[in-house]
């Protein structure tokens, strides 16, 4: 059964209302992607078959972005800590930038489309110094942990998106990507 686009299974209260702002779409932008190794990018492969790399809490690695970045980095950072105190009080989980703030995508006019959140896939990417760049499925929203587990979809269907994911990748950075499919 082939993936279909799906809408995440929950989002936290700040991805209701913000888009990643760090997000990259490497087929349009791959100039925009630094490869820095002590950074774990989120990927997403939206339903349109973009790939969107982000990085979640953006702020926390200001060397990964352009110095031009980095104001803005400083203000997201001011206002995450001023709702942490806020959703703490009330034990509500929130996160500053996760998979569901990557699946957004635009019209031509630069309006976020109603279709904002859908996605088949999406995981990691990361570095490993023994096995070099990793792309895996470790989203607890686009994953599909829970739907190869039950069933639902099948390894090779995850496989085959993710293997079109690091593709594109490939093509658009150079990097070299291994593929890991976690259960």
């Amino acid at each position: 059964m082939p993936l279909y686009p799906k809408l995440p299974s929950r989002v936290k209260p700040s991805e209701l209302t913000m888009i990643n702002p760090v997000w990259i779409d490497i087929q349009t932008d791959p100039q925009e992607f630094v490869a820095n190794k002590s950074v774990t990018f989120l990927w997403v492969m939206r339903d349109d078959g973009s790939v969107i790399v982000g990085v979640e809490e953006p702020w926390k690695y200001p060397d990964a972005f352009s110095p031009s970045v980095r104001p803005m980095l400083e203000e997201m950072r001011k206002h995450y800590e001023a709702k942490a105190a806020y959703w703490d009080e009330h034990s509500v989980r929130d996160g500053s930038g996760g998979h569901p703030t990557l699946a957004a995508w635009f019209s031509p006019s630069g309006e976020a489309s109603g279709h904002a959140g859908f996605a088949y896939i999406g995981g990691e990417l990361r570095y490993e110094a023994e096995t070099g760049w990793i792309l895996t499925n470790q989203s607890g929203r686009f994953g599909r942990r829970d739907e190869l587990n039950d069933g639902t979809v099948t390894r090779a269907d995850v496989l085959l998106a993710m293997n079109a994911a690091a593709q594109r990748i490939r093509e658009k950075t150079g990097l070299t990507v291994t593929v890991r499919v976690m259960q």
